[in-house]
């Protein structure tokens, strides 16, 4: 029983670690990204960090998060589109050859 609660606690202790050092990459990004009247696309930090995206949403809604003075929200929904996840590729089309 105590073994488990051992195991817990260490992975407890290495999420938290990571988390802290995703926020550490985020905060050293955030300077970096293109700023627009004061906002930042979540986009943005994504392509500059690479960090997960819901690691990363997670990141930007805490609170103890310090941002650049120019920044004054974050804009968390993606403008990049999803996709469907089986649909065939679309390819250019292609003019037919008139004799």
């Amino acid at each position: 029983m105590n073994e488990e609660k051992e195991e817990n606690r260490t992975a407890d202790t290495a999420d938290d670690a990571m988390l802290a050092s995703y926020k550490l990459a985020v905060e050293r990004a955030l300077p970096r990204v293109p700023v627009k009247n004061g906002v930042v696309d979540i986009d943005s930090i994504w392509v500059e960090t690479s960090i997960p995206f819901d690691i990363l949403e997670s990141i930007l809604r805490r609170e103890d998060l310090t941002i650049p003075p120019n920044v004054e929200r974050i804009h968390l929904k993606s403008r990049a589109s999803q996709g469907e996840p089986n649909a065939a590729p679309r390819g250019r089309k292609r003019r037919e050859v008139r004799n």
